[in-house]
């Protein structure tokens, strides 16, 4: 397993592979299996909540996502766990249902850093896709709220055909930019997203009543 270099967008180079519309897997092999692995560390090492192959150079149609722990929070300000963590790794996925109905769901991404924006995703998915055996596996109806992997499986679906979550911005969308913020608002800002155990990089939400 090792950490690979996720490929930036605003990268002229790195923008060829990203906006490019990924090839199917045809080999489910030892290959493919090792370039998992490769994206589960590389998403864990950037504190997201998914990633897709043509993120790390490979234009290929794989994603990994790792919806998050569940918490329940005390009036002490302890917390519990109350659902385990959930990873998905999901070859050649796409959704072959949707509902008509979506929201707007505020959204960052590991190949544009520090900027996010509200973007409209649908309300439910139902999602067909292989496991690393090349079994098919089904998803029905599945919510896109919160850091569910309905939601996020739209975005990192996105990836394989070379759309950013920004192309998806409508009027009202407002793209923020979070890299020139102050080290104390930063900070304060990051504690707040602990205290809800929500990771800060890949689709991070900065409200609770988004997602």
């Amino acid at each position: 397993m090792a950490v690979r270099r996720v490929l930036q967008i605003e990268d002229p180079t790195d923008a060829v592979v990203l906006r490019a519309k990924a090839k199917r897997i045809t080999s489910f092999d030892q290959s493919l299996a090792g370039l998992v692995d490769d994206m589960i560390e590389t998403m864990r090492e950037a504190r997201g909540v998914g990633i897709a192959a043509p993120q790390v150079g490979v234009s290929r149609r794989v994603v990994v996502i790792e919806e998050p722990a569940q918490y329940e929070e005390h009036e002490d300000g302890t917390q519990t766990q109350i659902a385990p963590a959930v990873l998905y790794v999901m070859v050649n996925p796409e959704i072959i249902k949707a509902s008509e109905e979506t929201h707007m769901l505020q959204e960052g991404c590991l190949s544009l850093p520090g900027r996010y924006t509200k973007v409209p995703r649908n309300k439910w998915v139902t999602i067909k896709y292989y496991d690393l055996k090349g079994r098919e596996q089904r998803l029905r109806h599945i919510p896109a709220e919160d850091y569910k992997v309905g939601h996020i499986a739209q975005h990192e679906f996105d990836h394989l055909d070379g759309i950013m979550f920004t192309d998806r911005m409508t009027e009202e969308s407002k793209l923020v930019d979070y890299r020139k913020e102050s080290e104390s608002a930063r900070l304060k800002r990051r504690g707040l997203l602990a205290r809800k155990k929500r990771p800060d990089t890949e689709l991070e939400s900065e409200s609770a009543t988004n997602e």
